[in-house]
């Protein structure tokens, strides 16, 4: 059993004192097999405050695993090569996230579907400390370059590229023979092909309602 951390005295403290503990149990016991109560238990919260902070196992889940993908990328030293064309770039980081993905399988289907249901469009960018930040960082640039169409504001087009990105891994996480860079090979070809600037579409460029 993990060594059992001492509660924080600050309130302030107390979330991110139980998404440690949560983290420790995750690790050693595997999430399917973690409860609330186990993680409440192992924090010395009430269920009441662990609620309070993390309605369901899957809120727990989802911090943990951006903040960990967070840290991951600033290790990278994640930046914009102004020469790279937006289809080398996010494949490179596509192709370098797949071996974090598959170490993570244990994690990513509970995830994934957790964040299908909650996934909000509407929330700033700023708050997200996973990749769709990166996403929009990177079609925004590509517009800039005039790489990319530009009818369409570079958060709403990165927000249709990480439900695609949310869709491959559910595809590849349900499907174990695919692979998943191929996989992220096909999510970067529908879309670059349905974004490139002289590409033609039937889809409305008049702006949104």
């Amino acid at each position: 059993m993990p060594r059992k951390l001492i509660r924080p005295d600050r309130r302030a403290e107390i979330p991110t004192h139980i998404q440690r503990v949560a983290q420790q149990l995750f690790q050693s016991h595997g999430y399917t097999h973690v409860t609330m109560e186990q993680i409440a238990g192992q924090a010395t919260v009430s269920k009441r405050t662990l609620y309070k902070y993390f309605p369901v196992k899957e809120t727990l889940l989802e911090r943990v695993l951006e903040d960990e993908l967070a840290k991951d990328l600033a290790q990278q030293d994640f930046h914009i090569d102004s020469q790279a064309s937006f289809r080398s770039s996010v494949l490179d980081l596509l192709h370098g996230s797949a071996q974090w993905c598959e170490q993570h399988t244990d994690y990513l289907l509970p995830y994934i579907r957790h964040k299908f249901a909650t996934f909000d469009p509407s929330a700033a960018a700023e708050k997200d400390t996973g990749l769709l930040p990166v996403w929009q960082m990177l079609i925004a640039a590509a517009q800039e370059r005039g790489e990319l169409r530009a009818e369409r504001p570079a958060e709403q087009l990165g927000t249709y590229f990480h439900y695609l990105y949310l869709g491959a891994l559910m595809r590849w996480l349900t499907e174990p023979r695919l692979d998943l860079r191929q996989e992220f090979d096909m999510v970067v070809a529908l879309f670059v092909d349905g974004a490139r600037l002289n590409c033609p579409t039937n889809i409305s460029s008049s702006p949104r309602r």
